[in-house]
């Protein structure tokens, strides 16, 4: 009897061990990718790997991001904070106490401030970041060719935007900075850092490494993936696709030489994803055109880290999440817009996510963080400041709401979004309304005058933001979601009960943000 006791003592122990197994975590998250790059929602292309995790996982239809460019939208998915409460030097510089912020592409991650991967780490999980960054460090970014004093200051190298990365010395220099990044990003929580962008591919300033390289960065995931070791691990993956320069180029990413990576000129190549032509022939026989091969490339990235999962033996073991940080400027990238916000998340676990499932309720990038602490048991500390909930629940199949309004902000726009309603409203910082009060007139793209400033400081992205959505300067919209999901027609003077309810959810979502003035919002 003592020893069948004991033997269920020692059970119960290997039960309890197994149960409170912490998950694996791969976060894939994409760049500027719209519906229309993916099969699964309708788009005209060939992304077979992708539309079948899609098929074995949970599709979450209404996930949005709550700021519409790289850096604020990043900074949300591996904080759980909305933007605007960046406390990062760069940013506050810009946005004193008591300033109107301005959330864009100046939001930075804090190194005094806690994240995702920081606790993670300090709860046993072995941490990776590979690809693309656009989080730290943005006084490095300064273009050298006209700012070399910034590159000095923080140590990198110079070299001519025209010069050769097979050159052995100028090789040399970019491996050198290459690595002073991957330091430069460990002391935000990562073990390892590898395949690294500091953010777009024109920020390398070199003409032969402006090209997208997702073999060089699968192959730093798969170094990651295969010294994990028995630890629990987070790997964010980032890819630089579908950003400018234009993959459906093919000059910048099927017809480019493979070995021209962000550390420059490595010789040796990989061999962790099909070949590029393979690529394009396979996309020609699904009937595509060569200009579309790109996501197929991208497709079969993901794939290869879903295969490289497998070969592990780590399947039920890891939830594989795939996002993008936000749409494409075709759509509604730099604005409140839902082809800006809204986009595709998609997470396969292997024997824990019931095939074939799909959640039509409202989250967002700020949800992302408080999800993974809460699949891994981990208690955020009374100081991790977050704006996200856990969507656990959804993940077991749960309809249950998550939210019934979600908050969004990009520069000087701020919004909210619920089920039927979507609400938008731009006010300028006191001292810019009253220019455009006496009529002056504002820098607009390529030097033309335009009666408002963009929404951005950045024009090129306030161009084309402005341009393919007509009601982008209106201060006050409002659109209804259910019949018009395209936000076609704004109806805020139609609709005047709804229009002074959301703009009270507005009130109440920006009074959270102290000494952050609004307009009349936060009067």
């Amino acid at each position: 009897m003592k020893r069948l006791f004991c033997m269920l003592c020692l059970l119960g122990v290997a039960f309890g061990a197994v149960a409170a197994k912490k998950p694996n975590v791969i976060l894939i998250i994409t760049d500027d990718q719209s519906w229309d790059t993916l099969g699964f929602m309708g788009g005209k292309v060939h992304t077979p790997r992708i539309d079948q995790m899609a098929k074995e996982g949970l599709y979450l239809t209404d996930f949005n991001v709550t700021s519409t460019v790289c850096s604020p939208s990043r900074y949300s998915f591996l904080t759980g904070r909305y933007a605007g409460r960046c406390t990062g030097e760069r940013f506050m510089l810009e946005h004193p106490p008591g300033d109107q912020t301005q959330v864009e592409n100046i939001g930075e991650m804090e190194p005094d401030r806690w994240n995702l991967a920081k606790l993670l780490r300090k709860n046993g999980y072995k941490t990776g970041f590979v690809g693309k960054s656009h989080l730290i460090n943005h006084d490095w970014l300064s273009e050298h060719g006209g700012n070399e004093a910034s590159w000095k200051r923080a140590g990198l190298e110079l070299y001519a935007r025209d010069a050769d990365p097979r050159d052995p010395e100028v090789n040399a220099k970019m491996q050198r900075n290459h690595r002073k990044w991957c330091e430069a990003m460990k002391p935000y929580g990562f073990d390892y850092v590898d395949g690294f962008y500091a953010a777009n591919l024109r920020e390398l300033f070199n003409d032969a490494l402006n090209v997208h390289n997702l073999d060089w960065t699968v192959d730093k995931a798969f170094r990651f993936l295969e010294g994990a070791g028995d630890e629990p691990f987070f790997l964010y993956f980032s890819t630089t696709l579908h950003h400018g320069p234009a993959p459906w180029s093919n000059t910048f990413s099927m017809d480019a030489d493979p070995r021209m990576t962000g550390e420059g000129f490595v010789e040796e190549g990989f061999e962790v994803l099909p070949s590029r032509a393979d690529v394009l022939e396979r996309n020609r026989q699904a009937g595509f055109k060569d200009n579309k091969a790109f996501a197929l490339w991208l497709d079969d990235g993901v794939g290869a880290i879903l295969d490289k999962v497998k070969q592990l033996g780590l399947e039920e073991d890891t939830l594989v999440v795939f996002v993008s940080d936000h749409g494409s400027y075709r759509h509604g990238k730099a604005t409140l817009h839902d082809y800006g916000m809204r986009v595709p998340m998609v997470l396969r676990w292997k024997g824990t996510i019931k095939p074939g499932s799909k959640y039509d309720g409202i989250v967002g990038n700020i949800d992302f963080a408080p999800t993974i602490l809460d699949l891994c048991g981990i208690q955020p500390p009374a100081d991790y400041a977050m704006d996200g909930v856990s969507f656990k629940p959804v993940l077991s199949g749960s309809q249950e709401p998550v939210r019934s309004v979600l908050f969004g902000e990009l520069g000087h726009s701020r919004g909210v979004k619920t089920k039927e309603w979507k609400y938008i409203s731009v006010r300028y910082p006191e001292k810019l309304q009253a220019k455009i009060d006496r009529g002056e007139k504002f820098k607009g793209f390529e030097g033309n005058e335009i009666d408002r400033p963009y929404l951005t400081r950045n024009g090129h992205l306030g161009h084309h933001a402005s341009s393919q959505n007509p009601h982008y300067f209106e201060a006050d919209q409002l659109y209804n979601l259910k019949t018009d999901p395209e936000e076609t027609e704004n109806v805020f003077t139609q609709h005047p009960e709804a229009a002074q309810r959301m703009k009270k959810e507005l009130s109440n979502a920006l009074k959270q943000f102290e000494n952050r003035p609004f307009g009349e919002f936060t009067r």
